[in-house]
Parts: C-alpha cells; structure tokens; sequence
C-alpha cells in the first residue's frame, strides 16, 4: 500500500500527452483531407467552364456556316467587323447583352439546371491560298488554279463553372463566301 500512495498520477499525464498528439494527427489530417477536397471541386470546376465555353465556340463554330454573308457584322453586338471587336476580353462590359450574346449549351448545372455561356464573334480577315500552283500539280496540267479567298472569323466565348470559375476560348474558324 505504501507504493500506491507515492504514484503522483504518471499514468494519467502520459495518457493525456498521448491522447493530445493523437488529437493533433487527426485534426491535421482532416484539414488535409478538406484541403484536397476544395483543390478536387475547383478543379472540375475550371473543367466544366472550358467545356462550356468550347460548346460555345462550337455553336458559334455552327452559325458561321448558316451565313450567306456578312452584312450582319457590325460595330456594335455580338456580330463584329473586323477591328471593331470589344478591347479587353477580361472586362466586365465585354460580358453583358451589348457586346455579347448568350447560348444554353447541352451540359446540366446544379439542380438539373441548364448550363450557358457568352460569345462574340469578329471577322479576322482574308486567309488565301497564294502558293504557287506549279509547285504542287494536281490540276492535270490545268495551271490555271483557282482559290477562293476564305473569310477567317475569330470566336471568342467564355463559360462558367457552378462554382463561378470562368475560361474563355478564342478559336479562328474560316467559310469561303
């Protein structure tokens, strides 16, 4: 009995030290697991955007190839002439119904939601083909090549994730007229 008396509570204070770095360890790696989880979700996040913002592309892509031509292209809207396009892709203003137009894509959002993006498209220029005809003969001896001049449209669209991170797409898309 005399020895139980001289015990100061050793057990008990290495028990709780034990217990308080075991403590520690879970919460660090919770925090981890957490820390993984938002890196996961941003990241399929910034998927989906682009894949909403190619989809946009893709039906501005679409469009192109219903026109007849061009006199639709402009100054103002979502229909540019070439130069006329807005100046800051990453502005605010670019965005809104005055520049841009909006376009449901076939990809769901939270709540079984439709998801949609925003495009603009400006003409580009020329692209021709000005090689020489007698550097590659496939005309049968015919010289007399002829290639139509292709109108180069530049289609700038821009999606947004469910969790509002944002990727925007510039593509260049051609039609002969």
């Amino acid at each position: 009995m005399h020895s139980i008396k001289r015990q100061q509570g050793a057990v008990l204070i290495v028990s709780l030290i034990i217990l308080l770095v075991l403590t520690l360890i879970g919460v660090s790696g919770a925090r981890g697991v957490l820390m993984n989880e938002r890196m996961t979700a941003a990241s399929r996040d910034a998927k989906v955007a682009l894949e909403v913002a190619e989809s946009v592309s893709r039906q501005g892509e679409a469009y192109i190839d219903t026109l007849a031509n061009t006199d639709s292209f402009g100054t103002t809207g979502w229909l540019r002439s070439a130069g006329n396009g807005p100046d800051d892709v990453f502005d605010a203003d670019t965005w809104t119904d005055t520049n841009s137009t909006a376009k449901t894509v076939g990809m769901k959002g939270p709540g079984d939601s439709d998801m949609s993006g925003r495009m603009y498209i400006e003409m580009s220029g020329l692209a021709s083909d000005d090689s020489n005809p007698a550097d590659v003969d496939m005309s049968a001896g015919d010289t007399g090549l002829y290639f139509e001049d292709i109108k180069v449209f530049k289609i700038v669209a821009r999606g947004e994730g469910p969790g509002g991170t944002e990727r925007i797409v510039v593509t260049l898309y051609g039609k002969a007229f």
